[in-house]
């Protein structure tokens, strides 16, 4: 109990990651994937969601917001807490919750938002069943090749006027094409801004993270806990060199996010 008293007073006098971020961070990208992850908290009958985003050059979370719910006011308060941090946001990505978008387009007007394919793909291959038959998975491979990797608008409309070609006898998949093309234009935002990802395949990965470390936990015991827990927790992330980047961002390797979101002329170890 001694132990577990000191840990609970070393979190709460940690600084938030807001402050931190005020205070000595400038170098952002922009390009901010966004997620939520949901918590359990004793006596919420639900599980709460912290919502948090990542640079995307730097691997940095700027802030989080642990909040009653993953609902568009919850959103609006996230996105004006990141303005009042003055992170310059160019393009967003996130998942097929338009609560998202929405309300980042309410506090950043001009922003791009990139929909994840991945999540697209997935919701494509739970709606046909592909799992349990077999039967349309040679539509879905065709959907999976559309975008496997960034293309110009040119080569996107032309892979899928093909695909129309070939299924146009198909009411579903022609359906499903015709809702492609309706969103196409957030499915290819990353021609927008240059280095946008196709997908929030990132905080995903840190999510899996994060997730891990709350299985240990369990739960938290009040709100006030949960929530200094994981800003401990976002702020020990920050801190922590990177070991396992690789292609374009192995140069991250033996650096901290924060490390790479500093001003200049800041010290690290003087934050701390």
């Amino acid at each position: 109990m001694t132990a577990y008293r000191k840990c609970i007073e070393a979190l709460d006098n940690l600084p938030h990651c807001a402050d931190i971020t005020r205070k000595y961070c400038g170098r952002y990208s922009g390009i901010l994937l966004v997620d939520g992850k949901f918590v359990k908290v004793k006596g919420w009958e639900s599980k709460i969601p912290v919502i948090y985003g990542i640079d995307f050059l730097t691997h940095d979370i700027p802030t989080f917001l642990f909040t009653v719910g993953e609902n568009f006011v919850s959103f609006v308060k996230f996105f004006t807490s990141l303005r009042l941090l003055n992170y310059p946001l160019r393009s967003l990505v996130s998942d097929e919750n338009l609560n998202i978008p929405n309300a980042c387009r309410k506090i950043y007007p001009k922003m791009c938002w990139q929909l994840c394919t991945n999540h697209l793909k997935e919701n494509i291959r739970a709606s046909l069943g592909v799992r349990t038959n077999p039967e349309h998975r040679p539509f879905v491979r065709s959907i999976e090749h559309l975008f496997k990797q960034k293309i110009s608008m040119d080569n996107f409309n032309r892979i899928a006027s093909g695909i129309l070609k070939d299924y146009i006898h198909n009411e579903t998949y022609v359906q499903i094409l015709l809702d492609i093309e309706r969103r196409k234009d957030n499915l290819l935002a990353f021609l927008k801004v240059r280095d946008t990802p196709q997908t929030n395949n990132l905080i995903e990965c840190f999510n899996s993270h994060l997730q891990g470390r709350l299985d240990t936990v369990k739960g938290f015991e009040s709100f006030k806990h949960a929530n200094s827990w994981l800003n401990g927790y976002f702020l020990r992330r920050r801190t922590t060199k990177f070991t396992d980047c690789s292609g374009r961002f192995k140069k991250l390797n033996g650096k901290t996010s924060l490390q790479m979101s500093l001003k200049d002329g800041v010290d690290l170890p003087r934050i701390f």
